[in-house]
């Protein structure tokens, strides 16, 4: 039986013990060399402009300027593009008052886009010859006043930082539009009887009276109330209780009369 085995000798397979170790290193040299080109197109990348920052553009910015913009992002050109943390720059913009919402994303292979939504000034109150934002969210800023209000927004007098002046914010923004430009001045005026008392000066020449918990409900009526008055009448509008009128020259009166008694 051990006749009839066909015997293979070593000889016969040393052709094909070199070919597959022919293979296998050269199998073995395609992974290195691609790992080589591959370390050397990184390295290339990176001492390359498009591994980095070359431009940076700001878009939905009115009130902030485009350097805070930068500068409050830590965001600048000629930094590696995948040293970029996008969302954390945009943290740190929309802890800017002013600013709403932030995002920060990469446009391209090195173009970063920075999209601002800001908070809406809804007037401005005076301080020492200077104008300060009064924001949609409820809050005064203390600091980047400005020489000027600007546009038609109402100035605010005696208001300070806190649930009161967040309420009289949320009131304007429930009045229309026609409404809340109409109004010139907002005095914050508590009384003994009406901690909430405030008094508005108009466009027109009228004074309005009201409280703050009230006011939206009740001077969405004020372009109503004023088309009954009489041609060139002025005077103040009670919207406290009710809705009620007197001309200057009766509250003058009223107040003399007050004073006699």
């Amino acid at each position: 039986m051990m006749a009839n085995k066909k015997i293979v000798s070593i000889e016969s397979r040393i052709p094909e013990l070199k070919k597959y170790r022919k293979k296998k290193l050269v199998r073995h040299m395609s992974i290195i060399i691609s790992i080589f080109v591959l370390l050397i197109l990184i390295t290339l990348y990176f001492l390359s402009p498009l591994s980095k920052v070359q431009r940076i553009y700001v878009d939905g910015n009115k009130q902030v300027d485009e350097q805070t913009v930068l500068k409050e992002g830590n965001l600048n050109q000629d930094e590696f593009v995948f040293g970029l943390r996008k969302s954390k720059s945009a943290d740190a913009l929309e802890q800017n008052p002013l600013i709403k919402k932030a995002t920060v994303e990469l446009k391209g292979l090195n173009t970063l886009r920075v999209h601002i939504t800001e908070n809406k000034t809804i007037g401005y109150q005076e301080k020492d010859g200077k104008y300060y934002d009064v924001l949609e969210t409820g809050k005064l800023l203390t600091t980047q006043p400005k020489e000027f209000p600007i546009g038609n927004n109402p100035i605010f007098s005696n208001f300070k930082n806190g649930t009161v002046l967040k309420d009289m914010v949320s009131q304007l923004m429930d009045l229309p539009e026609g409404v809340l430009l109409s109004i010139s001045e907002i005095h914050f005026a508590p009384t003994k009887s009406d901690d909430e008392h405030i008094k508005l000066y108009m466009n027109d020449g009228n004074e309005v009276s009201a409280t703050i918990n009230t006011f939206a409900e009740k001077m969405s009526h004020y372009p109503s109330i004023v088309a009954q008055l009489k041609a060139n009448q002025k005077g103040i509008i009670d919207l406290e209780i009710g809705s009620y009128f007197r001309t200057y020259l009766k509250d003058k009166e009223e107040k003399a009369a007050s004073k006699k008694n």
